[in-house]
């Protein structure tokens, strides 16, 4: 082990006490050294790359400081997200680098190349970037508009319509393109870090991240997004479901040369609406607005509901409609999810899929097949974190929540 890797691990170690998101992060991530970077870090493909030779000079404070902005891209998903068409690595490095130093307080002697590229081009950042007290007072912008910003900038400079040392701004692109040379688009690698993201959230686990980084990381992990792609892939499985291939319909793409296909409008789902007494009726309220607006298409002939605590309130489903008054359905007791799992077996044939809106607190149930087809909609993110391991470990469960 190099002196500079002991130093690193020491780092990740003071972070498991002072900074757990940093250390949950930086723990997804191998760390290995390679001499043949002209960067201090490179992370991509799991893993968080470093240059010995590089860091060597480097006091504890400025080693750690610049460890930790290499987390922060991997916490605001930069090495992993889905990148523009014929992206350029390089743009999207410079892009990270003043999204960060947007977010979070540049200590000094830490040196961005994307920083430093647009103090050079645009007079406006210089200024704004060495406003005495403050973090960074410039345009707002996210992650892909910074990339189209840059993008834009130096395509300019290319043709010869903006001004500035080549010198200086080659050897900036050139260790940008090298610092994101493994980025590509990951989506286990994004679920992954969102998971921690979230667990930050539930746990207030944020350490000393605070502030505008704080806002960032939750927005990049748009917990609301997992709730509606959930959703959206339910919505989705239910109408594969209903396709038949025919020759008498021509493919989109090549013609009566493959088979078209067709949709049958007879698809009905099942919903089980748990009426314990610790469902409220505000988190049903933003349920039945979630279902009926995921479903308004058409694509569905029928929904039925069940309603269920310690057994089912309704042994006939009534219709989805307009109104459903929680109040008037008889329940409020305690919670056992076998009845409506049960009843969703034994009229299978009926449903291409149930969706089950509770708060998760009950016994596992037994599912009677891997066909299941179920979502889980938790009534918040706290229970959410507490079922939806053994949910997604049932054969053919999946579970979001309710991001209100």
């Amino acid at each position: 082990m190099t002196l500079i890797e002991k130093k690193l691990k020491d780092i990740m170690a003071s972070w498991f006490y002072k900074e757990p998101l940093l250390f949950s992060a930086v723990c997804s991530h191998r760390l290995l050294e390679n001499p043949a970077l002209s960067v201090p870090f490179r992370t991509g493909n799991f893993h968080i790359e470093f240059s010995s030779k590089f860091l060597e000079g480097f006091s504890e404070n400025l080693l750690e400081e610049y460890f930790k902005i290499e987390v922060f891209r991997i916490l605001l998903l930069h090495p992993y997200s889905r990148q523009p068409y014929n992206a350029k690595k390089l743009i999207l490095s410079l892009a990270s680098d003043v999204t960060i130093a947007q977010v979070h307080k540049l200590p000094d002697g830490v040196i961005l190349p994307g920083v430093e590229y647009m103090k050079s081009r645009d007079p406006a950042y210089a200024r704004a970037f060495e406003s005495p007290g403050k973090v960074f007072m410039y345009e707002n912008l996210s992650f892909e508009e910074w990339y189209k910003k840059l993008y834009d900038l130096i395509s300019a400079s290319k043709k010869g319509q903006n001004t500035g040392s080549d010198e200086f701004s080659e050897n900036l692109l050139a260790k940008a393109d090298e610092s994101a040379a493994l980025w590509e688009e990951n989506e286990e690698a994004q679920n992954k870090i969102k998971d921690e993201i979230k667990k930050a959230e539930v746990d207030e686990g944020w350490g000393g991240i605070g502030g505008e980084l704080e806002r960032s990381l939750k927005d990049e992990a748009d917990f609301s997004f997992d709730y509606r792609r959930a959703l959206s892939k339910f919505r989705a499985n239910i109408v594969s479901s209903t396709r038949t291939l025919t020759r008498m319909k021509p493919n989109r793409r090549f013609g009566f040369k493959a088979m078209g296909s067709r949709y049958d409008r007879k698809a009905n789902i099942l919903i089980a609406v748990d009426v314990s007494g610790s469902i409220t009726d505000e988190s049903f309220n933003h349920f039945y607005k979630a279902i009926k607006n995921i479903f308004f298409l058409g694509i569905i002939e029928k929904i039925d509901v069940i309603f269920f605590d310690t057994n089912l309130k309704n042994l006939k489903p009534v219709t989805f409609k307009k109104k459903i008054d929680l109040g008037e359905i008889k329940g409020r007791g305690g919670t056992n999810f076998q009845p409506a799992i049960d009843f969703y077996f034994e009229h299978k044939t009926e449903y291409n899929g149930l969706i089950l809106f509770t708060d998760g607190q009950g016994q596992i149930p037994f599912m009677k097949g891997s066909s299941s087809n179920i979502l889980w909609i938790i009534s918040n993110r706290s229970d959410y974190e507490k079922c939806r391991q053994w949910i997604n470990n049932l054969p053919g469960n999946k579970s979001t929540y309710l991001p209100f």
